[in-house]
């Protein structure tokens, strides 16, 4: 009977229920009109650069949260951007790092991930406590290094709102 006791126990009292562990987590989100900005800000500068881009940010899980394409944006830079600030915000570091890390043979397995671009031009958004709130991504830049340059205008764009 003892036995059969603490097997009941176990299977209607996991140890789970018994950890610290909280069955509900809270978690900080962007607002929609903080993603706007940040996006906008990106293609502006870019623009001013003399590119047309797409810019795109994320929430922390990866879900789109706005996406923005230059009057004369490629086909391919919305869709890029959204994988680029998907890849930032799923790695929480910068795609160039990732690109970085590819390319001296580390960790060939990104690629196989099916969306990931470890390319430059994605950032993670991250508040001022360093919690991850998502991710932004610049296509059609001109190369990574414009791209990230023009996310992290976005960023700047919204850096006193990032608490």
């Amino acid at each position: 009977m003892g036995r059969m006791s603490i097997l009941l126990g176990a299977i209607l009292f996991p140890a789970s229920a018994f950890s610290q562990s909280a069955a509900m987590h809270t978690v900080a989100v962007l607002d929609m009109q903080i993603a706007m900005r940040a996006a906008l800000r990106a293609v502006e500068v870019c623009t001013e650069a003399g590119y047309q881009v797409g810019a795109s940010v994320v929430d922390r899980f990866g879900v789109e949260q706005v996406t923005l394409r230059s009057n004369m944006g490629g086909a391919h830079v919305a869709e890029t951007a959204r994988r680029k600030a998907w890849t930032a915000a799923s790695f929480n570091m910068p795609t160039r790092d990732l690109d970085t890390l590819v390319g001296d043979g580390k960790s060939w397995g990104l690629v196989t991930i099916p969306g990931a671009v470890p390319l430059g031009g994605g950032l993670p958004i991250v508040s001022q406590s360093g919690e991850l709130l998502g991710g932004i991504g610049v296509a059609g830049g001109g190369g990574g290094e414009n791209e990230a340059q023009c996310a992290k205008a976005g960023l700047d764009a919204i850096a006193d709102q990032l608490k």
